[in-house]
């Protein structure tokens, strides 16, 4: 083709360089040399269907960020490869579905598994077995481009597909005001004063939003959460049933499944069962706090055992439940600090294990938690949990001043508020490693009238 001959734009989205593939799944190479994918697949592709091939680093230095804006505005075609779930791709690929109705085509290697919010639309796969990508795998690539790539780039993007006018923009203003009327009712349950009220209140909301309802994720969601909070473990799994299909699938679905089979006595199934979806989808503080939580109730269960047939010195099995419980929070931890879940269980353990320096570590991740707590309640980011971690933490640090505040707050604000059920089994353990009678005394008082709150 004649250098000077004017030719459609393709702008090509993707990641750069070798990228690592994290817990590749079978037939998935351990890495993928993106830049050797363009410029023996991608690039020779595009040229041949006629267009001018260009990617965001074809010039020398950075392409600021007007120059990539005006690109995925106004290129004929886009490529994106969502092979890896790289933020930087699925930022533009937003801004092109926006920008233009058509000719934005999402590919991406067989075995690749895309996020929740694009894995229900349509993209073009390629095979993709040697992540260093030989010729004989670059030739199968660039024929199913050349083959496919024109029956799918005139399809229409979500944005221009779903939002099509006013009209149906008042339609979604409708939505928002029913689902502003269910979150009304949603924060009327969990305000209920008795245990009794607020099941009454969730069954009949989760009733009365069977059927079509469950379609929509954020309804699902908190529902699920509800049924979580105040109705039985096999309630939960029976809710499950009813969800649809791909929310059933969702990771947050599948993680309150595997924690209600723990709940139920199954640990080691949920364990596995977490295990593989992070193997699949990926570590979160969330997912390996979860397993480590599983170990941390097999663990206190080998503990109880031991002690009601007497004995003193804890055994390899109950020695081993504790480390992998410690194991796996930390690993949650250093995913990310903020997030308390995984901190905030790590210093009643260590002082359980009381090895070298378990103590002094102790000491400092319940000041860490205390920071991140307090730091997503003054975000307004509370999941709920945030102010049961705090009283967990001063009862830990035995720290009656506190406890006595927090107690009080628990009072005026009501049980369901301060997850009680499942702090205070985390409470009796720190008042148990207490060494001082007296507080020890203290902190059991104010204990027994928040267990009072919750019979």
């Amino acid at each position: 083709m004649n250098g000077s001959e004017l030719r459609p734009i393709a702008f090509m989205v993707m990641p750069f360089r070798k990228r690592a593939v994290a817990n590749a799944p079978d037939g998935a190479p351990k890495e993928v040399d993106f830049d050797a994918l363009w410029d023996r697949a991608f690039r020779p592709a595009l040229e041949q269907l006629g267009y001018l091939a260009v990617r965001a680093d074809i010039e020398v230095g950075s392409v600021i960020i007007k120059d990539m804006l005006e690109r995925l505005a106004f290129a004929d075609l886009v490529l994106a490869d969502l092979t890896l779930p790289n933020g930087n791709v699925y930022y533009e690929v937003g801004i092109r579905h926006v920008a233009k109705k058509t000719d934005c085509v999402l590919i991406s290697a067989d075995w690749s598994k895309q996020l929740f919010d694009v894995d229900q639309l349509r993209s073009l796969r390629y095979p993709l077995t040697d992540g260093a990508i030989p010729e004989k795998i670059a030739a199968v690539i660039r024929k199913r481009l050349i083959d496919q790539l024109d029956n799918v780039k005139n399809s229409i993007t979500p944005y221009y597909e779903l939002v099509t006018s006013k009209a149906a923009s008042s339609v979604f203003r409708e939505q928002l005001e029913t689902i502003s009327a269910f979150q009304s009712k949603v924060r009327a349950a969990r305000m209920m004063p008795t245990p009794e009220g607020r099941k009454e209140r969730v069954a009949a909301l989760v009733e009365q939003c069977a059927g079509s309802s469950m379609e929509i994720p954020e309804v699902a969601f908190e529902l699920l959460t509800l049924v979580r909070d105040n109705l039985s473990w096999e309630e939960l799994l029976t809710f499950v049933t009813k969800l649809p299909n791909v929310l059933q699938k969702h990771g947050f679905t599948r993680e309150q499944t595997l924690l209600a089979k723990s709940k139920l006595g199954d640990h080691q199934s949920a364990i596995a069962g977490l295990e593989e979806l992070i193997r699949l989808h990926g570590e979160t503080p969330e997912r390996r706090g979860l397993v480590g939580g599983r170990y941390k109730r097999l663990w206190r269960d080998a503990r109880q055992a031991r002690k009601n047939r007497g004995e003193a010195e804890p055994d390899l099995l109950e020695r081993g439940y504790l480390e992998k419980a410690i194991k796996n929070y930390r690993i949650g931890m250093g995913l990310d600090l903020n997030e308390y879940f995984c901190v905030c269980n790590l210093p009643g353990l260590l002082r359980a294990r009381s090895g070298a320096g378990d103590q002094e570590e102790a000491a400092f991740l319940d000041r860490l938690t205390v920071l991140a707590t307090q730091r997503k309640i003054d975000r307004g980011e509370d999941d709920g949990w945030a102010r049961s971690t705090l009283l967990g933490a001063a009862f830990r640090v035995a720290n009656v001043q506190e406890v006595a505040w927090l107690a009080l707050e628990v009072v005026q604000e009501g049980a369901a508020a301060w997850q009680l059920d499942s702090t205070l089994t985390d409470i009796n353990d720190a008042i148990n490693a207490l060494p001082e009678a007296e507080t020890r005394q203290q902190l059991s008082k104010y204990r027994d009238q928040l267990a009072a709150l919750i019979k």
